[in-house]
This record gives structure tokens, sequence and C-alpha cells, in this order.
């Protein structure tokens, strides 16, 4: 039957070739499929019948070809460094698209530059130490005053409000995680069922479970592996994310709420809602920490508003009075520097509303302590103090509010009628200084108006007290009890003044124009008064710290910028590597097409060739 065989052995031609050309159009077919992996089929020979043996060879009859693999080739080292490479990329991206978009916010507000308001406030101030008399030149600070204060407030809440876009990426591109890992867990059951038997590939399975680690590795740090059953696990920053059970989703919550944030932060909640993320840790390229766009957006957002109030300040240390006191104070700022390092100064947001309100906090106090100085006073002996009705007792500094306890007070927890209260000799109370403040031009002569307020908060309550003097102690606290700081979102120009000019106090005491008081503003302005930051404690100016501000957040962005272009030439030169690996070429497989079916119509023509051989030999040769 060596015919008969020989029509099995084209049969195998035709099937083998089949496979080929099937294989080769799925791969045309797939060209532009985002993620597919070029099939190729390897063919080897098929199994030989032994018909004998010689003394020197056994004596073999070949069944042809056959298919023996359908190969889905990869580069598994190339897939784990793009994957890396290009969270990597991903993160330096996200820090430099916030810090562009800060720049953007600093740069413009409502068509109008920042800088422009700070040079504007600037020339009222010029007008009114030249003329400090002029009712034109008051109403051009107050007008300046308005206009620099709700361009600060403009800046300082479009900050914000892109924290909080940011913080609804890091809530979406966490869902998006999760969604990932549900892809891949399906993936994984669908391989798994397929390729049980040993007997088939699901190759095209396979491409779109690399695909969605290939995103996932976009995201955050990952490692994976695939065990016996074709299941691949995946770790998230060493914590396991998709097992061969199924995934463990990641979840967002409140971890600043002490801070008074709203922001999420990544975690699990199979550790018991433990953090993702150690980002107090140093973050660099050398301890392969900066990794995955979620990090990124995470510490380019931070992780709550700042204020000038984290901005730690080295302490002067001639206010105290022991050496132990002084090393106190020294412990405690270093402490402050490292945290405000590990924290705020890693960020984009969070650093530069901070930056920003400092500069805005110190202008103010300057320009306030000016025209409205205060002074520590310590009581020589007891004195008590008439406090007027409607006082809330809650912004009194705490002497006076341990004194008025059991007051009658209202349902806002104001006076309801004039209080006394006696203080201690040695008593230190804030107040204003008298015999430095200047006056205004009204008919009370009314000392110390500020220029900038706080929200809902008079700088001081008028007192009598019992050694016959008035006295103008400051307020600390808002109606709350709370702390209340001259700080962006809880600034306002004065209404006293904004409604009358002549409060402005800009007379001295004997109803004199007081040029000097002009002056003093000049130099607060000009003097070097200002640090940037721990790092970088030169004292500034107003226009200098204003400047060297908006230079460091350009030059971080230059920097993320820089990684992230560099990041992207790595990705691309691995992206073109695995691509000449796993890529369909159409060349190749059109020149493979036409080989397997050039060796098929061959194998065809065999068969045609063997099957005349017998209708020769069984109707022609038979009749002889």
């Amino acid at each position: 039957m060596p015919l008969m065989t020989s029509i099995y052995t084209g049969v195998s031609g035709l099937r083998a070739n089949q496979n080929g050309l099937n294989t080769t159009a799925h791969n045309l077919a797939n060209i532009n499929t985002p993620g597919y992996v070029r099939q190729q089929v390897s063919m080897v020979d098929g199994i030989y019948s032994n018909l004998g043996y010689t003394p020197v060879n056994t004596k073999q009859l070949g069944l042809g070809v056959v298919s023996a693999e359908s190969r889905h080739i990869r580069d598994l080292l190339l897939d784990k460094a793009y994957r890396e490479e290009e969270g990597r990329r991903n993160f330096y991206a996200a820090k430099y698209s916030a810090t562009e978009e800060v720049e953007t916010i600093m740069g413009e507000t409502e068509g109008v530059q920042f800088q422009n308001s700070l040079k504007d406030l600037w020339e009222s101030i010029s007008e009114m130490a030249k003329t400090p008399g002029s009712t034109v030149s008051r109403a051009g600070l107050i007008m300046n005053a308005q206009a620099f204060l709700t361009r600060a407030d403009a800046v300082y809440k479009e900050l914000t409000s892109y924290q909080k876009t940011l913080d609804e990426k890091v809530q979406n591109t966490v869902d998006q995680i999760n969604s990932i890992g549900d892809n891949i867990a399906l993936l994984n059951q669908q391989i798994h069922s397929i390729e049980a038997a040993g007997i088939e590939t699901a190759s095209d399975l396979r491409d779109q479970r690399d695909l969605w680690l290939d995103k996932l590795g976009g995201l955050v740090k990952i490692d994976y592996e695939e065990n016996e059953f074709s299941v691949v696990t995946v770790r998230v920053e060493g914590t396991t994310f998709v097992s061969k059970d199924g995934v463990f989703h990641m979840d967002t919550a409140h971890l600043n709420a002490d801070d008074g944030s709203t922001y999420v932060t990544p975690v699990w909640p199979h550790i018991d809602h433990a953090p993702v993320f150690n980002t107090r840790v140093e973050i660099s390229s050398a301890k392969n920490n900066d990794v995955g766009e979620l990090k990124g957006l995470l510490i380019a957002r931070g992780g709550f508003v700042g204020t000038f109030e984290d901005i730690p300040h080295e302490p002067i240390y001639s206010e105290y009075a022991t050496d132990a006191e002084r090393l106190a104070a020294y412990e405690q700022y270093q402490k402050d520097v490292k945290e405000y390092n590990e924290t705020i100064g890693r960020t984009v947001v969070t650093k530069t509303q901070a930056l920003f309100d400092q500069l805005i906090h110190t202008m103010v106090t300057a320009i306030n302590d000016a025209i409205s100085p205060t002074t520590n006073q310590t009581l020589a002996s007891p004195v008590t103090f008439t406090v007027p009705a409607g006082t809330v007792i809650k912004t009194l500094d705490d002497s006076m509010q341990a004194g008025l306890a059991g007051a009658s007070v209202d349902g806002n927890g104001a006076l309801t009628a004039d209080t006394v209260v006696t203080l201690l000799a040695g008593t230190t109370i804030k107040v204003l200084d008298q015999e430095k403040s200047s006056y205004g031009c009204d008919e009370n002569s009314t000392p110390g108006t500020e220029l900038f307020s706080r929200e809902d908060v008079t700088r001081y309550t008028k007192m009598t007290g019992s050694d016959g003097n008035t006295y103008y102690v400051y307020n600390p606290y808002n109606e709350f009890g709370s702390t209340s700081n001259y700080s962006l979102g809880n600034l306002t120009v004065n209404q006293v003044v904004v409604d009358d000019y002549s409060f402005l106090p800009f007379t001295t005491a004997q109803g004199d124009i007081d040029l000097e008081l002009g002056q003093r503003l000049l130099k607060d302005w000009a003097s070097p008064s200002i640090n940037l930051s721990p790092d970088n404690i030169t004292p500034k100016d107003f226009d200098d710290y204003y400047t060297a501000m908006v230079g460091v957040i350009a030059n971080d962005g230059y920097i993320y910028n820089a990684v992230a272009d560099s990041q992207g030439s790595v990705v691309l030169n691995l992206d073109n590597k695995r691509q000449s690996t796993t890529g369909v070429s159409s060349e190749e497989e059109l020149s493979n097409m036409i080989r397997f079916q050039n060796a098929y119509g061959a194998a065809s023509r065999y068969i045609t060739t063997v099957a005349d051989m017998l209708d020769t030999l069984i109707n022609r040769v038979g009749h002889y």
C-alpha cells in the first residue's frame, strides 16, 4: 500500500499548509489590532512507520508533515522593562501636567497677571507715602488693595479647584485600576479553561491580557508572574492585586481628615485599609519607586489645602530665656522641617498654595502692623476691664475668656450687657501700641484701623480699664474659638475704611499728616523679610519672593518634563524592540502566504499524481 500511504502524506501537506495560510490570514487581519502579537506555525516531520532493519539503518516510511504548534512570540524581559518605564514616564508626566497647570494659574487670572496687582499695590503705597492726606491717594490704595485681594483669592481658589480636579482623577484612576484587574482575572479564567487540556493555546486572549498588563503598568508599579495553570498573578506596590482566586480591589478613604482634608487616599480594604503608597520615603529612580500615574497624581495633588502655617521657620532663639528652651525649639524646628520635606515639599499644588499664602499673609501682616502696630503689655497691677455688650467671648484672648466664664451671652455667644473682668498683675495681653499708632482723620480720630481684616473678626475690642486707660485688646480667635489668621480664604479689605477713607490711620496724634508711616510701608515692602522654604532661607522682599516662587515652580516643571521626555524615548525604544519581535509585518506575512500557497499547490499536485498512478494501476494494468 505505498501509494495509499503517499496520499496520506500529501494530505498532511495540505492540512499543514492550510493551517499556515489560516494563521497568516489571521495575522494580516489583526495588523492594526492594539496589543496583537503575530503567530507563527511551526512544522515538523510526521511520525514514521518502521518497515524493517538492516545492519546499517532502519527502514522507515514517513507520513508527511504536521503543525507542531502555533507559536505566540513575546520577549518577557522587554515586556517587563516596557511596563516599568511606561509607569515611570507617566509618573513624571502627571507631575509635569500639574506643574504646567499651576504655572498657568499663577501667570493668568482672568487675563491679568497676578504680578501686575503687586505692582499696582506698591504704586498705591508709594503715592500714599508722598501725599498721605490726599483723598485720591487714599481711594487709590483702597481700590488697589481690593483688586490685589480679589486676584489673590482667585489664584488661591483656582489652585484649590484644580486640586479637587486632581482628586477626581485619583478616584477615576483607582476605578480604572480595579476595572483592569477584573478584566485580567476574567481572561485568566478563559485562558485556563482553553489551555487546561494542553492541546490549544489561547493566543488572542493572551494578547488581550498582556495589553491590560501594559495599561496597568502605566498606572501603578506592578510585579507579575504566570503559574503552571496559565494564570497571571499581579502585585501592585508589593501587595497582591490579582490572584488565582480573583481580584483584591483597591479603594479610597479620607486619611487626612485631621488636617481638614476631604481628599481621597488609595487604600487596601483587605489589609485594614492600609495606604497603597508610602509617600514619606524618598522617591527616586534609584529606589525604583517613581513609577505609576496614580502615584504621580497623588503626590502632585497633596493631601490637603496648604497655608502659610505649613511652612516651618527657624525660631528666634533670643526670645527664649534658657538654653534648654532654645534647644527644645531647635529640635522641634528640625522635626517640622522633616515633616515638611516628607509631605508638602514633594507636592505641586499644596506646596504652591502654602508658598503663595505665605506671601499674602506676610504682606498683609506687614501692612497692618505698620498702620496698626501691636505690643505685648504686662499688667503691673490688677486691672478691671469693661468688655462692651455684643462682644463674642470666644474671639477674646485666653485670659479674657477665662475671666468671663459664666457671663450672660446670647445665642451667638455675644455678651448681652457690658461685663467686667479682672486680670491679675503679671498677666500679658496683646494690645494696640497707641504710642506708635497713627490715627484716622475721622471725627473720633480712631487709632490703628487696619487695612486688611479677617472674616467676621475685628482686630481689636475697645475696653475701658479701671486704671482709667483705654485698651484696644487684640482678638486672636474667630467666633468659634479657633485661631483666626490673616490667610487667604479668611481675608477681606476692612469694610470700615472702604465705607469711609478718613479712617485710614495716616494722621499723627497731634492731627498732622503722618509722612513717616508711608516711608515705613515702603521700607517694609523692600526689606528682605520672608524666606521661601526651609531649603531656601535667604530672606527676600515681596517682589523677589514672588519671582523666586514662580521660578521654583517653573524649575520643577522643567525637571519633570525633561525626565518625562527622556522616559518617553526609552519607552519608544523598548516598544520598537517589542514590535520587531511581536509586531505583524505585512511584507513578511504576504511572503509567508505565497510560500504556503505554493506548498499547498505542490501538495495538491502530489496527491493528483499519486491518484493518477493508482488509477493506472487499478483500471489499466489490471486488464492485462
